[in-house]
């Protein structure tokens, strides 16, 4: 074996894939089961009591860890914090955009199927659509104030909603008006909409989805 094998180097000088023990590979996927423990028991709690009101103690209490362990993921409370709102964005953006993008269809169509995808997303992460939707709440004392990197994240949303916008005027699906604005106004009536939602609110009434979706078609598109 050469010093470059030894050393794990390719003859094309790039670094072999790293070989792994049976016994390591078992760590790491405890510790990656852990940490997804702990991002979800952290998403339940912040939703459920509010930013200020949850404690790295409690997340380690309900996961039953120490925490200690919690530490050893997270460097403080608000590292914890944006993991939790960070970890749905990739997969958003990424459906965002092929939705935008789909051939075949209007740009009014296309709109709506943003909003119902936004919409099943929130009902299959109830928690963490009760803690996106509170952070919009004026004046709330539950919720720390927005990270930046989340922050850029819900700006690229928006964008991308508004684009699909200005393609409906170009092609007369939707109605008149800045495109930006009218983005940013169908955002803030999902987030609206989700703290009635009977699927993902604690409200004991609410409209349904459907309903909530004929009111957003009638509202921003031209049939």
């Amino acid at each position: 074996m050469t010093e470059r094998e030894a050393a794990g180097v390719t003859e094309e000088g790039a670094a072999a894939p790293e070989r792994l023990s049976p016994r390591e590979v078992r760590r790491r996927r405890r510790i990656e089961l852990g940490r997804e423990q702990m991002l979800e028991t952290a998403e339940e709690l912040f939703a459920e009591r509010g930013y200020y009101a949850t404690s790295l103690k409690d997340v380690a209490q309900r996961c039953e860890f120490s925490v200690g362990s919690v530490y050893s993921f997270f460097d403080s409370k608000e590292a914890l914090y944006l993991a939790v709102l960070m970890r749905r964005a990739p997969g958003r953006l990424d459906e965002m955009k092929r939705l935008a993008a789909a051939a075949g269809t209007t740009a009014g169509e296309r709109f709506v199927a943003l909003v119902t995808a936004e919409l099943e997303h929130r009902r299959k992460y109830p928690a963490w659509a009760r803690l996106h939707a509170q952070m919009t709440k004026a004046g709330s004392r539950d919720v720390a104030d927005v990270p930046p990197d989340y922050k850029d994240f819900h700006r690229e949303t928006v964008r991308i909603l508004a684009g699909v916008v200005a393609d409906g005027h170009a092609d007369g699906t939707i109605r008149p008006g800045d495109p930006h604005a009218l983005a940013r106004m169908c955002s803030a009536l999902v987030d609206s909409f989700t703290l009635m939602d009977p699927m993902v609110s604690d409200e004991p009434e609410g409209i349904g989805a459907e309903e909530f979706l004929t009111f957003v078609r009638e509202t921003f598109t031209v049939a």
